[in-house]
């Protein structure tokens, strides 16, 4: 399985690397407009539709997970602390990549959006051969069905209910994992029920808040350890390329498991390259791909960037031992700052409501695979299916979900990487379509300087 995990990180980085190359950097130099769209003001969609920031909430939800917590632990303390460089190396390839599976999804997206993104795209990047086109998409619908349904339940509700039964140390720990289970089942199952639009609305109000108290927390940790900081950015690059790195005693981390750990936690936590994101996008009530492409971009930078930055260092500043397991680290870590009770309370807090708002993020792409796979959406068979394996992952060990759940994102990446490699020259001329329009706009339809070329506003 780890040799497994290593080729395809080695496959994911270089592929995303030539994404960026063949689009110029035009993402990761498009940040600072991502940012501007994001915060500026909302926009609104038809009676029953979902507003470009409500889909991009929901695919934000859904990445935005106990990865970011407990998973870039976990990383530090499988991979070392060079872990962490690859996952940023696989946040900032992984702009591009998520960038282009947006334009993509809204590009090709049919009439009923509900059921857009690989689907419709990945037949359109095989019109040569449109039997493979078709088997891919319906392969990619399959395993979203089950990453949704099966494995994002089971890694969630897992690390969820980890930290909550360290709450109660006196009960009994199964007993504890297992109410927590069943309580998450029960709000996922909920809201799967209201269907996208619903899961939209949910995300739109919680994801904002639990990443603004969570990155509030780790900005209060560094500055308590600010003096180790340095110390903490230097093992970072130090571990990422030394073929064998000591970490305070705790033990050696190779240079193969640095980079396939941190690969593979970087890809499993922004997404980037699954095409699960572009599902939710393709359902915005927009007709800008490259403006709604432009949210992919900030995605991917405050879910890797930014939280698992956050975390990594908060852990590797503290100085705790790197032994146990994810959320165990990040407890004792936030235990230095905020003692041990209230640590344990918000870490607890924090991994139930990122669990909960990533099992209903994935919902709403199980409903997306299923009406493209069956004609309809199935609500009470997926909120069925997700309310068992939230119980389910409840009291299974963690290492066994967690590389489930890896391997089920490979394995959906594999045809959506193909797609989006063949269809780069299409999301190119999108953004050299949107950038010309704006800048012969402001030149008086004469040819534009390089300056306002480059530099993207939105369609009119």
């Amino acid at each position: 399985m780890d040799a497994f995990s290593l080729f395809f990180a080695l496959l994911m980085l270089p592929a995303g690397l030539f994404a960026a190359l063949r689009l110029g950097f035009f993402p990761q130099r498009a940040l600072p407009r991502a940012l501007k769209t994001v915060f500026s003001r909302p926009e609104k969609a038809k009676k029953g539709g979902v507003t470009p920031f409500s889909a991009m909430a929901t695919a934000l939800g859904g990445c935005v997970g106990t990865a970011n917590i407990a998973g870039t632990a976990g990383a530090i303390a499988l991979g070392g602390p060079g872990a962490v460089f690859w996952m940023w190396c696989a946040g900032l390839t992984g702009m591009g990549v998520k960038f282009a599976e947006i334009v993509l999804a809204l590009r090709f997206r049919g009439r009923d959006a509900r059921f857009g993104g690989p689907t419709s795209y990945i037949p359109a990047a095989f019109r040569t051969a449109p039997r493979l086109g078709k088997l891919l998409s319906r392969l990619f619908a399959v395993l979203v069905l089950a990453a949704a349904s099966v494995s994002t339940p089971l890694v969630q509700a897992n690390t969820a209910a980890e930290s909550i039964a360290g709450l109660f140390p006196r009960a009994d720990p199964l007993s504890t994992r297992l109410i927590a289970g069943i309580a998450v089942a029960l709000l996922a199952g909920l809201a799967v029920l209201s269907g996208a639009a619903g899961i939209g609305r949910i995300s739109a109000l919680a994801v904002p808040f639990m990443a603004l108290a969570y990155a509030l927390v780790c900005v209060l940790a560094l500055f308590r350890f600010r003096a180790a900081l340095p110390h903490a950015l230097a093992s970072i690059f130090s571990g990422a390329f030394r073929p064998k790195c000591a970490l305070a005693g705790v033990g050696s981390y190779s240079f193969a498991a640095a980079l396939r750990v941190g690969a593979a936690r970087g890809v499993y936590s922004n997404e980037a390259g699954v095409g699960s994101a572009a599902m939710a996008h393709a359902a915005a009530d927009t007709d800008d791909p490259v403006r709604q492409g432009l949210f992919g971009v900030f995605e991917v930078f405050a879910d890797t960037l930014v939280m698992c930055s956050l975390t990594a260092l908060t852990v590797l500043a503290s100085g705790v031992p790197l032994s146990g397991g994810g959320a165990e680290i990040a407890r004792a870590a936030f235990a230095a700052v905020l003692g041990e009770g209230a640590a344990g309370i918000f870490l607890a807090l924090s991994l139930l409501l990122f669990g909960y708002t990533s099992i209903i993020g994935w919902a709403a792409y199980s409903l997306s695979a299923a009406r493209f796979l069956f004609g309809k959406e199935h609500r009470r068979t997926a909120a069925a299916a997700i309310a068992v394996f939230s119980a389910v992952g409840a009291v299974t060990r963690p290492a066994l979900v967690w590389r489930f759940g890896e391997t089920l994102n490979y394995l959906m990446a594999l045809p959506n990487m193909a797609a989006v490699l063949l269809l780069l020259p299409a999301v190119k001329s999108e953004v050299r379509c949107c950038t010309l329009l704006n800048a012969k706009e402001k030149h008086g339809g004469k040819t534009p300087c390089r300056k306002c070329f480059f530099g993207y506003q939105s369609r009119p």
